[in-house]
């Protein structure tokens, strides 16, 4: 027999309640007890003692089981190897970053850094899931809408700066993955947090009908090594040697190959009515050749965006006829949606310009691959955290 401690993911309120025993209740209601048997059993303790002859085996059984998992497996949250990830991070582990919409669970140091584990995520990816979890904590992001929505939005985790590179997030070949460590630890860490402490459990709490693939693993960085125009932290104000992480609700991705003709087309389509609705702010992922070549005939970054948003409209009629158009009323659509419709027979995707997410990403290839990721839900959203890195990591950025 094999002992491993391992410290627990799932949340406590500050009250002192586990949220695992409401998320039995929903699931016991809803008839999902078969995918989640052992929901809510569990010694209500920091630490358990794992004790079998195959420990890592029964540790993903027993996490799966409770509801503490993905689906896929995990990395046992030992003590050891928690201390390592805290080890990387700029805060002590007992601080709380806030409560975990919408059960509430307190989201410390210590239990993000257990689902980082989980995640697989190395020390440090650390501080880039902090930052992130800490945007998605920021009441602009609607994190109990996010979870509870019936509809399949994600964060959509962008990481600009010196530590894109340094930790190998990557922002070129297949950079919505799979195959990029960095990508895929970083966004799984961020979808266990919000599962474990936050109670975003499927049909029980989140009654995202169909769900999607982002709903593991959402996250990229920019390339900055290929790119005509500053990148997108500098854009929001940030020096560029601090790195950073941007936060947008996705409400998918949307493959767009083609210039800014099909680009708009897409933008101009059913796909943007949420984002319309509540006065979203949208993502953009632009091929480095196409930025390249419309740089090197005068196009700024928010060239491109007027661009697009002067081309990416709705038609009104489209809209009026719209499944979402007769659920809603028509005082609740904002009143720049209402007044273009009847101005110009058609609505831009977006109110602003500047509500255009440009990201630089993907290969070097002579051929415009983009992709569009839909606005959804309110307040409008594009969430920035610095990305600290602990003392002893500080003035080591070097790219290996």
């Amino acid at each position: 027999m094999t002992s491993l401690w391992v410290l627990l993911p799932t949340g406590q309120r500050a009250s002192g309640e586990w949220i695992d025993d409401t998320l039995r209740e929903r699931v016991v209601e809803k008839g999902l007890l078969a995918r989640t048997p052992r929901a809510g059993e569990f010694p209500r303790q920091r630490v358990e003692l794992i004790r079998d002859a195959d420990p890592v085996s029964e540790v993903n059984q027993l996490f799966r089981a409770r509801g503490w998992t993905d689906g896929l497996p995990i990395v046992p949250p030992t003590l050891a190897r928690v201390d390592e990830m805290l080890s990387a991070s700029p805060l002590e582990r007992h601080v709380v970053l806030g409560e975990m919409e919408p059960l509430g669970g307190v989201a410390s140091v210590e239990k993000v850094a257990a689902n980082a584990v989980m995640a697989g995520c190395d020390p440090p990816h650390f501080p880039v899931v902090l930052a992130a979890v800490q945007a998605i904590l920021d009441p602009a992001f609607n994190l109990r809408g996010v979870q509870t929505t019936d509809e399949s939005v994600a964060p959509l985790l962008v990481v600009n700066g010196p530590v894109a590179r340094r930790i190998g997030v990557n922002a070129g070949w297949g950079a919505l993955g799979p195959g990029w460590p960095a990508n895929a630890a970083i966004g799984r860490a961020v979808r266990l947090v919000m599962n474990n402490l936050g109670g975003g459990w499927p049909g029980a709490v989140s009654f995202a009908g169909l769900g999607q693939p982002a709903r593991y693993s959402l996250c990229l960085a920019e390339r900055e090594d290929d790119t005509p125009w500053p990148p997108l932290h500098v854009e929001l104000g940030y020096r560029p040697d601090q790195s950073t992480v941007t936060v947008l609700r996705a409400e998918t991705v949307i493959n767009v190959t083609g210039g800014l003709d099909e680009l708009a087309s897409v933008m101009g389509s059913a796909a943007s009515l949420f984002g319309i609705l509540h006065s979203g702010k949208v993502g953009v992922i632009f091929s480095p050749f196409t930025a390249r070549r419309l740089a090197g005939e005068g196009w700024t970054r928010a060239d491109v965006r007027r661009e697009l948003f002067a081309r990416g409209r709705l038609p009104a009629e489209t809209w009026r006829r719209s499944w979402i158009a007769g659920a809603v009323r028509a005082s609740d659509w904002p009143a720049w949606a209402r007044a273009a419709a009847e101005k110009d027979g058609s609505i831009p995707a977006v109110q602003d310009p500047d509500d255009i997410t440009l990201i630089v990403a993907g290969a070097d290839l002579p051929i415009p691959q983009h992709a569009y990721c839909p606005s959804w839900g309110h307040p409008p959203c594009r969430v920035t955290r610095e990305i600290v890195l602990p003392p002893s990591a500080r003035g080591t950025m070097t790219v290996p």
